[in-house]
């Protein structure tokens, strides 16, 4: 009901993605889940199960009849190369905080165009990683969508001194040297370091 009003209150020519976030524990209600909002038109599912389960994630991409997405918290070029080759995903979302840094990023995309698949990078640790991302989808062929959070606002704004901003839902590449932004040493030093985890869903 949630997905058929959000549907209708957008239209046709807004994509919905379902980030499910794996808190569905059994594949086969995940598939469930997928058949009930495949007639709204979700742009993707993103991991409605966890995806270090790689065969159960190949069953239910081969059954799933929307797109399906993971990766964010996958690390290095191998655990990618693994869900590609078991055709597990139709959209990788790999982290650059998590990944393994830019150039495995590069490499871990070199892998999913040789499979077809498409790069939407997860995002959610400030305008920093903003700029390395934009980078990132301006230098690769099968980049689809970026993630753009609230954590570019609040405090986390001030660690650049002209943070971005997204108008009509893009932002523009920079022509300034390195990454386009200039880091607000200040604002750095006045806030500790907030190390990010992935938590685990319980019952």
């Amino acid at each position: 009901k949630t997905m058929e009003d959000l549907r209708r209150a957008v239209g046709d020519d807004i994509q919905i993605g379902l980030d499910i976030h794996t808190n569905v524990f059994e594949p086969v209600r995940a598939l469930e889940l997928a058949y009930a909002v495949t007639p709204y038109n979700p742009f993707f599912l993103e991991e409605p199960v966890r995806p270090e389960n790689v065969a159960e994630m190949a069953l239910l991409r081969r059954k799933c009849p929307a797109p399906l997405a993971t990766g964010e918290s996958l690390f290095g070029k191998w655990a990618f190369n693994d869900l590609l080759k078991a055709q597990a995903a139709d959209i990788i979302q790999p982290d650059i905080a998590v990944c393994g840094g830019l150039t495995e990023m590069w490499k871990i995309a070199a892998i999913a165009e040789g499979h077809d698949v498409v790069v939407a990078p997860h995002h959610t640790v400030g305008p920093i990683a903003t700029a390395a991302n934009l980078h990132f989808a301006a230098a690769t062929d099968n980049f689809l969508i970026l993630e753009f959070t609230p954590n570019d606002s609040g405090r986390r704004r001030e660690f650049v001194k002209d943070p971005w901003i997204p108008r009509d839902g893009h932002l523009e590449v920079p022509e300034t040297p390195g990454w386009g932004v200039d880091l607000n040493e200040d604002a750095l030093q006045r806030h500790s370091y907030e190390p990010w985890h992935r938590g685990h869903p319980r019952r």
